[in-house]
């Protein structure tokens, strides 16, 4: 066995063996893969091996995308039998809400250059005719969806490694990973020990254990879940070769494919059971787990009615095993913060779908610090250490409970919850505040009126639960004056005497004067958007870096790496510590002039300043400068000052009738009237000056990273540019992925969307092809499988001459 080597792979599941793999491909062959059993002998050897290209998701699609191209031609690569079978696959809708959700992933497939289509009940009858179509309303036809052998492909990928120079160490358990003195990871294991620059975590069922070793707790459970076979049916018996397709029905909820001369099954049921949680024994491996047909007798009868052929068929066999979840149901993807060259492959639910397409992008990352594509949604940083093990319990029973809920815009899951809070919370609770969950942190999302019902109903068009409220608050916010808070904000203090010099490393442009606050940018080496935030220049050494919650730990990792190449830069993590409070509107400097004898008119503090100012009983940082486009500040002040603050400008501003305003507002709404964006318009895929904001961007002034990719795009201009689209539309708004149309030629996709209240328009954020990025320019944009006019702007929509900021 080596006792070298640049990567080691800790664990021989697919997933494990995909980034072992794909590490190749790219040139690394000094790599090697270690496993405590035998390949497959955890989940992967129990999985169904359905490979299926929906995803709700934009980054999930292009996974799935890829693994089916992957896995068609991986046995003529290698040699090695995969079992890959192209059936096709389609999926149930009951109601027309479902239908909808079906009609959004058309809509982002189709822009995604995928076969997809709807159909009608009749049509599914005709591609599957043993279905009952009664009470089916339509359903979504993927024609290139198939199923592959689990442990052949795992075998497949493994071949292709070892065929390009990778070694596997099978039947050889990792007991530890220690940090060398020269900075190299040594994983020791029961063969013997291996050095190496890179660990990638793929290690199961057991990830959480391994992830232990070097100190970290990982979010992941393993579930129970059931899949059955049914005796040979006479009728599928007879297809022979020929394939027939796969059938989903996430309102049953189960999944149905063809299994020989049967069908295979599987339910996801309520009543669900994780299985040994945060202690999974090293010992199992290629074992079935008691199974509970009770548990799930009620989805197999429900079944059986829906595919009465199967009334007739025995079950042969009965299998339950363990899957892994994370909370949210998604993948730990990517590095892990805190500890370098340490990579997170886990919680893997549908591992077979997605494991060639995770394999690559891993691979990518580590190699050339890019994965190739945005997988903020994957990546294990979402999650910080407020994440505790009784969070992730509930939150994986509910995740796999909810494993095909509608996912309708806006959609929030309760379980867990709270985590985060405020001081605030509970006054904002009794003023109506329905409450959202982000990185933690309890939000506001909108404020019922007295008496008003405060349940959510969502829906992928305009008549859901809020839509009525949320116009409310931006009205308030446009006419009159609005409080509103993002405490959830990620907060950093850099200073020292290196802090200036590493600000004009990590930023396109450093605010040149105390005083100053402005929106500014981190890029990669290739150019493209890493990070956004806010700064405010405290001193020559000394900056307040603001950034969305979800990128607290992203930006962290990012500033501590660069800040270890220079001298005495301290940065620090204060978002503990502080709390923010926004007061807007036409109104919101008569109400903050109640509470401060500082003098607040533009000359003494002017738009894109900060000052320290006394308000009402505490002392506050006061930035002029805020997310929706209107005249206000935001207060950052401590945070256990914050209940005090919140009573004394809601006392202030009762004479104006002070509203409270929520996030749907403030990020569904205002901010798109004023073209402000969101870390869905920015997905590091793109450049400044593709996302319209090159004028922050000085190639000549500063020695920012990725600046010779700017300047060497700025010589040939950007391919594409993020523009507004005002969309006319009926009762439904875009949201994000859908596609933009000239004609019958897709010119771009949405990022971002929603409705603008204040100016009663449908808006979406758009990048387009750049030679149609001129004012007035007239599109098309597809929304709920119907084509709608939109008109491009170049300039915000509302106040394009910040009039009113600046009054």
């Amino acid at each position: 066995m080596k006792k070298q080597a640049r990567a080691v792979v800790i664990g021989g599941g697919i997933n494990g063996c995909s980034v072992l793999y794909h590490l190749t491909k790219l040139g690394w062959s000094d790599v090697v893969l270690v496993e405590k059993g035998e390949l497959t002998s955890g989940s992967t050897w129990l999985a169904a091996g359905n490979v299926a290209q929906f995803n709700l998701g934009r980054t999930g699609a292009r996974l799935h995308k890829y693994s089916i191209e992957l896995y068609k031609n991986l046995e003529k690569e290698t040699g090695q039998h995969t079992g890959w079978h192209t059936t096709g696959a389609i999926r149930l809708a009951t109601n027309n809400d479902r239908m909808d959700e079906y009609r959004h992933v058309l809509a982002k497939d189709r822009q995604l250059g995928l076969e997809v289509g709807l159909v009608s009940p009749a049509e599914m009858k005709r591609l599957f005719p043993y279905l009952e179509t009664g009470g089916l309303v339509g359903g979504l036809y993927h024609p290139n969806d198939g199923h592959t052998d689990p442990a052949g492909t795992t075998m497949a990928l493994a071949a292709g490694a070892r065929q390009n120079g990778a070694e596997i160490y099978r039947n050889n358990r990792v007991l530890d990973i220690q940090r060398t003195p020269n900075g190299e990871w040594l994983v020791k294991a029961e063969k013997g020990d291996i050095t190496c620059e890179v660990v990638v975590n793929a290690a199961g069922l057991w990830a959480d254990r391994v992830c232990a070793m070097v100190g970290i707790y990982l979010p992941i459970i393993a579930m129970e879940h059931h899949h059955l076979l049914f005796e040979d049916i006479p009728e599928i018996a007879a297809l022979g070769k020929n394939e027939i397709v796969s059938v989903r029905d996430p309102d049953g909820p189960w999944y149905l494919r063809r299994e020989m001369g049967s069908f295979l099954v599987g339910p996801y049921e309520a009543d669900c059971r994780a299985w040994r949680p945060h202690a999974v024994p090293w010992d199992w491996g290629q074992q079935d787990l008691p199974t509970d047909m009770e548990r799930i007798s009620e989805y197999i009868m429900a079944l059986c009615e829906r595919i009465p052929i199967l009334q007739t068929a025995g079950i042969r066999h009965l299998q339950n095993g363990p899957i892994t979840y994370t909370p949210d149901s998604q993948q730990l993807l990517g590095p892990i913060y805190g500890v370098p060259n340490f990579y997170s492959m886990a919680g893997c639910n549908f591992g077979i779908t997605q494991a060639g397409g995770v394999g690559m992008c891993l691979a990518n990352w580590i190699v050339d610090g890019d994965p190739g594509m945005d997988l903020s949604t994957l990546d294990p940083r979402r999650f910080g250490q407020w994440t505790t093990k009784k969070y992730t319990l509930a939150k994986v029973h509910e995740a796999y409970r909810l494993q095909y809920q509608l996912s309708c815009p806006g959609t929030e899951r309760q379980a867990g919850r709270p985590m985060r809070t405020s001081p605030a919370h509970d006054l904002q609770k009794d003023r109506g505040a329905v409450f959202g969950s982000r990185f933690g942190w309890e939000r506001p999302g909108w404020f019922a009126p007295q008496g008003a019902d405060k349940q959510e109903r969502y829906s992928f068009r305009q008549a859901n639960s809020y839509f009525d409220h949320v116009g409310a608050e931006c009205r308030a916010v446009r006419d009159n004056v609005a409080v509103y808070e993002l405490s959830s904000f990620a907060k950093y203090m850099v200073k020292g005497s290196g802090a200036a010099a590493f600000m004009d490393r990590l930023i396109c442009r450093v605010p040149p004067d105390v005083g100053r606050v402005g929106y500014n940018l981190a890029l990669s080496e290739k150019g493209l958007i890493a990070e956004d935030m806010t700064i405010a220049r405290l001193a020559d050494d000394e900056f307040y870096v603001v950034t969305a919650a979800a990128s607290e730990l992203n930006l962290l990792q990012h500033m501590e790496d660069l800040a270890g190449w220079f001298d005495a830069v301290h940065i620090e993590n204060v978002t503990g510590q502080y709390g923010v409070l926004a007061v807007v509107g036409p109104n919101s400097r008569a109400v903050l002039q109640k509470l401060t004898d500082a003098s607040l008119d533009s000359g003494n503090f002017p738009y894109l300043t900060w000052r320290h100012i006394q308000a009402g009983s505490g002392r506050v940082m006061a930035l002029r400068i805020n997310f929706v486009g209107e005249l206000g500040w935001e207060l950052h002040h401590p945070l256990c000052n914050q209940r005090t603050l919140y009573q004394e400008i809601i006392e202030a501003g009762e004479e104006f009738d002070i509203a409270d305003c929520g996030l749907r507002a403030v990020l569904e709404s205002l901010r798109l009237e004023k073209g402000y964006l969101l870390g869905a318009d920015m997905c590091g895929e793109e450049s400044p000056l593709e996302a319209g904001l090159g004028w922050l961007v000085k190639p000549d002034k500063g020695d920012f990273i990725g600046r010779e990719a700017v300047k060497a795009e700025m010589a040939k201009g950007p391919a594409k540019r993020l523009v507004q689209l005002e969309v006319q539309t009926e009762d439904a708004d875009a949201y994000g992925d859908e596609p933009v149309y000239q004609g019958d030629t897709i010119v771009g996709r949405v990022t971002t969307g929603g409705y603008g209240h204040r100016l009663g328009k449908s808006i979406a954020m758009a990048f387009i092809n750049s030679e149609l990025a001129q004012e007035g320019r007239e599109l098309e944009v597809e929304i709920m499988d119907r084509r709608c006019p939109a008109l491009v702007h170049l300039r915000p929509m509302y106040d394009p001459d910040n009039s009113k900021l600046k009054a």
